[in-house]
């Protein structure tokens, strides 16, 4: 898929060409990750940050933020919690917080390691190339970084510099690699700014990083940030919406480019559509959730938007709706750890587009080439693992053998929708034999 195709499918609004897309998504999600969702118990370890990006309420300019650090206990018996309900990962995530010293934080992944059978993803912003060489020794097995957005102007317009620290997460993206981590980023879907070119950039990037992990999540700024109530600067045709819909393309997408990628259905997601949201995510190609472990006492501070879906929820009684809520779906829990299963760093090959030309003269039409059977066509492309590219003409001067098809440069006639399945495998079976021979 190339970056015209991706822009045709961000621009799309009409549901029944989307349902095309959902399906593409849906299907590589099965054949690359599987039907299995997998939890991963999140611990907001710290909300004291360093930084002052204009959207979120964690920005240490903003004193109306109640600052707290959990104590090494009191994460791990988060980590013991994680065991009891079944998780194969614990994700400890932060604010950029200086204060969270390397050493001590290695003792604390030494011990989870040595006690547990979990996975430890870490999620602490920027940290010295030494931070993460010691904690990557230490045991942990990933690390989330957000690039956020890969237009650089509009990264510095929303995320100022620490001082003389230049921020450059694609160089440390990069560096985390070459650590050996399982390396996960994402974007924000909707930041004033962003337009449908920079969203499509963003999601080929994704497949330049080779990224084991991807989160997308619509933009929520925080009110009391210099986001909370800004317009765009760009006209509203070009200005990507924070939506639910537009977050489930980006998905969707990012699971076609990158298809043996972890995606969770993310928190802000479901703060936008608390009944369905998870659920669209999961339907439009995300494998994972990551449930809220953290004691409830401090969660509720952990506010980066407002509205955070699990903010009040015990984390047993997330844990069963979420469990209750895959199961409907017809959707199973993932087991073990549930790391990136290829391993390999080679390019997924896009699925082949097939062209086909629909005879719609009179004869052809009356004689059964209509809209019905256009979908019918669509659908049996679609099943094979294709792309379908069908236009209509008026004629093939064939009108007394139709209905008549033409695939690739071969015309078929008197082919009846009941037909298309074996029609279609007879012509991908001819033309792989054309090319084999």
């Amino acid at each position: 898929m190339d970056r015209k195709e991706i822009l045709h499918w961000l621009r799309c609004d009409d549901p029944k060409e989307l349902e095309q897309l959902w399906r593409l998504a849906d299907r590589a999600r099965q054949q690359h990750v599987g039907e299995a969702v997998h939890l991963r118990g999140l611990v907001e370890i710290s909300n004291y940050c360093a930084r002052s990006c204009h959207y979120c309420g964690l920005r240490a300019p903003n004193r109306q933020v109640s600052r707290y650090r959990l104590s090494a206990e009191e994460i791990l018996d988060c980590a013991d919690q994680a065991v009891r309900l079944g998780y194969g990962t614990l994700v400890l995530q932060s604010g950029e917080d200086d204060r969270i010293e390397a050493e001590w934080l290695a003792s604390l992944l030494r011990h989870i390691k040595a006690t547990t059978p979990l996975a430890l993803t870490l999620s602490l912003g920027e940290r010295s190339e030494d931070d993460l060489r010691i904690w990557r020794e230490a045991g942990a097995d990933r690390y989330l970084l957000r690039f956020e957005t890969s237009d650089r102007a509009l990264y510095r317009a929303i995320h100022p510099d620490r001082g003389a620290r230049v921020s450059d997460r694609l160089a440390l993206l990069r560096q985390l690699k070459s650590l050996g981590y399982e390396t996960g980023s994402g974007v924000m879907v909707g930041i004033p700014g962003q337009s449908y070119a920079i969203l499509a950039d963003d999601i080929l990037l994704f497949r330049e990083l080779d990224l084991d992990m991807i989160g997308i999540g619509p933009f929520i700024a925080h009110p009391d940030t210099p986001l909370g109530q800004a317009a765009s600067p760009l006209p509203g045709e070009t200005q990507v919406p924070p939506s639910i819909g537009m977050t489930c393309k980006a998905v969707a997408l990012a699971r076609i480019l990158r298809p043996d990628a972890n995606i969770p259905a993310t928190t802000a997601v479901a703060v936008m559509d608390a009944w369905q949201g998870r659920e669209l995510a999961l339907r439009c190609g995300a494998n994972v959730i990551m449930p809220n472990l953290t004691p409830a006492r401090f969660r509720e501070h952990y506010t980066i938007y407002p509205g955070k879906a699990d903010r009040i929820e015990a984390a047993e009684q997330s844990d069963q709706q979420i469990r209750s809520q895959i199961k409907a779906m017809g959707r199973g829990i993932g087991s073990g750890q549930g790391g990136r299963k290829s391993g390999t760093q080679t390019e997924p090959a896009a699925p082949a587009t097939l062209r086909i030309a629909v005879c719609m003269g009179s004869s052809c039409f009356s004689r059964g080439n209509n809209s019905q059977a256009i979908d019918t066509l669509r659908h049996c492309v679609e099943d094979a693992g294709l792309v379908p590219d069908i236009s209509g003409h008026l004629c093939e001067n064939l009108c007394t053998q139709g209905p008549n098809i033409t695939i690739g440069e071969t015309i078929y006639s008197n082919v009846q929708p009941s037909c298309f399945p074996e029609l279609l495998k007879h012509h991908l079976a001819s033309t792989k034999e054309g090319r084999d021979g």
